[in-house]
């Protein structure tokens, strides 16, 4: 499914054109980031930046423009189509695009009773790049719509949980918070504020393998992604989880301040 702008305005470059000269193909194959916008102020905008570009460095796309330019841009994206909060996109094939996307988050009860999250076998050709339009992607939305799961986790050859086809996962023994390897998975924005800030709470934060056959021994679990933020699973394929686990609320917690910092901080600085 083709990725369309919302409401009125896109960036093409250094420009800001109307979404009806938006051509959807040119997307296609290109490097992303997806950014959420909060009281007007794209969230961790300089590590979802650097991500960008490292991204591209991988796949050895040229970006034309400056991260201060992309940063220009995005925030007269946002004053042109007058919203405040949202997902943006920003994309590079062979021109930098940037505009509004639909977003799904998580309700309030869900944050409260946790989600069920489904199992795939399907390992991303490079973890460390955003591209779009993925097979894993592809087959991962398919489950989510036949099973009403909320994601779908991804299992490797060995059955060792890598992430989710849009998320990171971590896993809770006692007060350890495990999380998969970085150099497997995507290394989320999300996930790496997430260590910074139970490294700074006092949790011992550790990256190994996680098996399909060791999940009976955790006690809770979570993803993390720029739309759902912190959320607890309650079902991962026949196994129940602890949603309410009292680790899990001290990270919500600490993370909501962060973002809350963060917007204030921008703010003064536009």
């Amino acid at each position: 499914m083709a990725l369309l702008p919302l409401h009125k305005f896109f960036v093409f470059n250094d420009e800001i054109k109307a979404n009806t000269a938006f051509i959807s193909s040119e997307n296609k194959g290109g490097i992303y980031e997806v950014l959420r916008v909060s009281d007007g102020v794209p969230l961790f905008l300089e590590d979802h930046l650097d991500r960008f570009y490292c991204s591209a460095k991988i796949v050895g796309r040229s970006i034309r423009f400056s991260k201060y330019q992309i940063e220009k841009f995005l925030f007269k994206l946002i004053e042109k189509n007058e919203v405040d909060n949202g997902n943006i996109l920003i994309s590079c094939k062979t021109n930098l695009k940037a505009f509004f996307i639909a977003s799904s988050y998580p309700t309030e009860k869900m944050y409260k009773t946790g989600v069920k999250c489904g199992l795939l076998n399907a390992e991303r050709e490079n973890p460390n790049v955003k591209i779009l339009h993925t097979t894993v992607r592809q087959m991962a939305d398919q489950l989510i719509k036949e099973k009403g799961y909320y994601e779908v986790l991804l299992l490797d050859k060995k059955n060792r949980i890598t992430e989710g086809s849009r998320s990171n996962v971590f896993f809770i023994k006692g007060n350890e918070i495990i999380t998969p390897q970085g150099n497997k998975v995507l290394q989320g924005i999300t996930r790496q504020k997430i260590i910074e800030i139970a490294k700074k709470a006092g949790f011992q934060v550790k990256e190994e393998i996680i098996l399909l056959s060791e999940l009976d021994n955790f006690t809770a679990v979570f993803i993390t992604g720029t739309s759902p933020k912190i959320l607890p699973v309650k079902q991962m394929g026949n196994v129940t989880f602890n949603s309410k686990n009292e680790v899990v609320k001290v990270l919500v917690e600490n993370y909501n301040e962060l973002i809350l910092k963060y917007i204030q901080q921008k703010s003064i600085q536009k």
